[in-house]
């Protein structure tokens, strides 16, 4: 369960380069660490971001808000919303929500995860992936705009007591990787 909830390896400080090399010559990610005095509307990215995204600004989240939108689970602390526009005209998102610990974390993720029903269709609901040295999971869901079911993605994953999940109206999934990976957590 621990492979697929989150992130579980120890956060490395960060260094210049984006692998380190350890004592028997296995490669390495470098994990970027949060500062101990970071809010949530710290983590979310304003500059820097990739071509083609804009940031239109940040709003704080209730834990009410948190588990409606996602998952009500205790442990919530505070939560912030990114809110970006795409090449003019996709509205995408990168929530980030603090936790009480890792393990409350993990277990938010846990639980949104379990929320979802398999696909019928044969394609698989999650993917597992890397984002900045982190175990993460792309969800595919489906909504209806007009008469057709058009696909959706989000990304999750945690590093230490934060989650963070992008989102947004694209069905490129791409586009929702460029703007985590601008996270750089």
């Amino acid at each position: 369960m621990l492979s697929i909830s989150g992130c579980t390896d120890e956060v490395i400080e960060e260094t210049p380069a984006d692998a380190d090399v350890d004592d028997v010559g296995n490669t390495t990610d470098v994990i970027a660490t949060i500062p101990a005095d970071a809010g949530t509307s710290d983590l979310v990215p304003s500059e820097d971001l990739p071509a083609s995204y804009e940031f239109l600004g940040v709003r704080e989240l209730s834990a009410e808000y948190v588990g409606e939108e996602y998952v009500s689970i205790s442990g919530v602390i505070g939560a912030s919303e990114g809110l970006y526009m795409y090449q003019d005209s996709t509205d995408v998102y990168i929530d980030v929500i603090e936790m009480e610990d890792t393990t409350s974390a993990e277990a938010f993720i846990s639980e949104y995860r379990s929320g979802f029903s398999s696909l019928s269709v044969g394609e698989s609901r999650f993917t597992d992936v890397s984002l900045n040295g982190h175990s993460a999971v792309r969800i595919l869901q489906y909504i209806t705009m007009e008469t057709s079911n058009v696909k959706r993605y989000t990304y999750v994953w945690n590093n230490g007591e934060y989650v963070f999940i992008v989102g947004g109206a694209t069905d490129d999934y791409a586009v929702l990787s460029g703007l985590a990976e601008a996270t750089g957590y």
